[in-house]
C-alpha cells in the first residue's frame, strides 16, 4: 500500500512561519483577494481561531495562531482559479507553501474542502477545524451546515459526480461537528458564533 504523507501528523511550529493577521492581509493584497472572499476568509479565521481556543482549553496539542492563519488565507487561490480556472485548494496550498515553508499551514489549505484520512481531531486538528469552520460561513454570514450545504449544491452541483462529492464533504463536515461538540462540550450545531460568543 503507498504510503500517503500528507497524514503524517505535522508540529505547525517547526519548520515553517506562521504569519501575523497582517502579513495575511498584505498576502490577500499580493494574491488580489476580491473583497467578499476576504470577509468570508476573516469569519471562517473567527470561528476557526475560536474552536482552536476552545480544543486547546481542552487539553487538544492545537497551535491557535497556525489554525488562524491557515483560515485566513484558506481561499487565497480563489480570485485567479474564477478568473483562469483550476483547484484553489491545491494552487493555494503549493502558493503558500511557497511564501511561509510551514507543511501544516500549506496542509490546512490543500484539505480545507474534505480531508482524507480518519477524522482524529488529536492528531489533525488544524485541518479538521478549518473544514468544519469554513462550512458554517456562507459569503460572511454564520449558517447551519444544512444551509451552507443547500447553498453549495445550488452553486456548484452542476452534475451527479459533483452533488455527490458535494454531499460526501459535508457528511464529513456533519460528523465532525459531533466530534468537535462532544470534546468541546459545546452543541455546534446550534451556535451562532455572534461576537459575544467568541475570544478573538
Amino acid at each position: 500500500m503507498r504510503r500517503r504523507p500528507y497524514l503524517v501528523p505535522l508540529v505547525p511550529s517547526q519548520g515553517g512561519y506562521i504569519p501575523s493577521d497582517r502579513e495575511c492581509f498584505e498576502l490577500w493584497k499580493q494574491y488580489h483577494m476580491m473583497e467578499h472572499i476576504r470577509k468570508h476568509s476573516l469569519m471562517v479565521a473567527e470561528i476557526a481561531t475560536w474552536i482552536a481556543i476552545k480544543l486547546k482549553q481542552k487539553n487538544i496539542r492545537v497551535n491557535v495562531e497556525c489554525v488562524r492563519a491557515a483560515a485566513l488565507l484558506h481561499d487565497i487561490a480563489k480570485t485567479y482559479t474564477i478568473r483562469n480556472g483550476g483547484y484553489h485548494t491545491q494552487l493555494g496550498s503549493v502558493w503558500m507553501l511557497n511564501e511561509t515553508k510551514n507543511y501544516a499551514l500549506s496542509q490546512g489549505i490543500l484539505h480545507h474542502v474534505y480531508w482524507p484520512g480518519p477524522l482524529d481531531i488529536e492528531k489533525y486538528p488544524l485541518p479538521l477545524i478549518l473544514i468544519y469552520a469554513d462550512k458554517r460561513v456562507k459569503h460572511h454570514m454564520v449558517v447551519s451546515l444544512k444551509e451552507r450545504m443547500q447553498y453549495i449544491l445550488q452553486r456548484y452541483g452542476k452534475s451527479y459526480e459533483r452533488m455527490q462529492r458535494i454531499l460526501y464533504s459535508f457528511n464529513q463536515a456533519h460528523m465532525l461537528e459531533k466530534k468537535l461538540s462532544k470534546i468541546m462540550e459545546v452543541n455546534l450545531d446550534a451556535y451562532t458564533f455572534d461576537s459575544r460568543g467568541m475570544v478573538c
